[in-house]
Formats: structure tokens, sequence, C-alpha cells
């Protein structure tokens, strides 16, 4: 496998100074997520981190996921397909997404030198729930390109709707299972 270090200075030497840092950025975030949420392969997930904009210099800004996926692939020969498709998706999103892929997306949208006010919480709720955080990330970034007048990406919508669908399930279960134990207790004569 590629080194960590061939990485970075190949990054240090074709990425402007400012998306160098947002990409060591990433990277430290997307390792802090990672370990917290017990990930295995933390060497993966920083592999990806830093790659996911190594082609954000070209003209094509739209598709620079999937020209980086090719840098990936051709010059440092990276096979991983985890390592692959979290570079790939890491700007739209996909309906197919895994906890690695979660946390790249996520450590892309919300590292510590971004502005905007969903950042910081993003982060916050990303140490906590990951769907949630996704959920926020991309309503976020769906805001986003609706107020630029760009188009929206058709996975972006979907992996929302999915995300928000297993969430409200999740409350809902959650709301079922405090009212039978309500119920429980006060049939037995206790209240809580």
């Amino acid at each position: 496998m590629v080194s960590i270090s061939d990485i970075r200075l190949f990054l240090k030497k074709n990425l402007t100074k400012q998306r160098y840092t947002h990409t060591i950025k990433v990277s430290k975030l997307a390792v802090k997520l990672a370990k917290h949420h017990k990930l295995k392969n933390i060497i993966k997930i920083e592999i990806a981190a830093l790659l996911h904009d190594c082609q954000k210099r070209s003209n094509d800004k739209n598709n620079h996921s999937f020209l980086a996926e090719k840098l990936a692939r051709t010059k440092f020969k990276i096979k991983d397909k985890k390592i692959l498709y979290a570079i790939r998706h890491h700007t739209f999103g996909h309906r197919h997404m895994d906890n690695f892929s979660k946390i790249i997306y996520i450590a892309d949208i919300s590292e510590p030198s971004r502005k905007f006010p969903e950042a910081r919480e993003i982060r916050r709720i990303a140490f906590k729930e990951l769907d949630m955080a996704m959920v926020l990330a991309l309503s976020t970034k769906i805001k986003y390109v609706l107020n630029e007048r760009k188009p929206v990406s058709a996975e972006s919508i979907i992996l929302y709707n999915k995300l928000l669908k297993k969430s409200l399930t999740a409350e809902a279960q959650s709301a079922r299972r405090k009212s039978k134990h309500v119920v429980l207790c006060v049939s037995a004569g206790k209240i809580k």
C-alpha cells in the first residue's frame, strides 16, 4: 500500500496551500471520527481523507471526486474498494454509503476551518450519531446548492430521504418502547 508520507508530499506539491490545509484538517477529523466510532483500518480512512480533493484544482470542479478516485487508482495504485468509493462519493453522497464513506463526507463538510454555522453542529452530532450528522450535512449542502441555483444530485436526495426515514422509524420505535414502559409501570402501580 502507498505510504501516507508519499501522499502528503504529492498533495503539498500539487494543491494550493489553502486546499492542502483543508485536506489535512479533513484527514485529522476523519481519523478522530473513525476511532470514536471504532472503525477498523484507520490508515485506509486517512488515505481516503487525504486523497478526497487531490483533483480539486482541475477545471471540472463538479467532477473532482471522480477524477480524484481515478488518480488514486492510477498514480497511487489504490485498489481498495472502500477507499475508492469514499473518494468518489464524498461530494454528492450515495444511497449505499457505509460508515467509512459517511465519515469522509462529514469530515469534508465540517472540518474546523469551515465557516458556515452548521459545520460545528454537524461535527458535534457526528461524534454521537453518524446518520443524524449526515442528515444535517446533506440538508445543509442541498440548501446551499439550491441557493446557488445549481443542479441537486439525485443521490444526495435519495440518501437524505433514506436516512431521514431511518431516523424517523427509530424515533417512532423509541417512542413506542417508552409508551409501553409507562403503561407497564402504571399497571404495576409505579409511575416513573
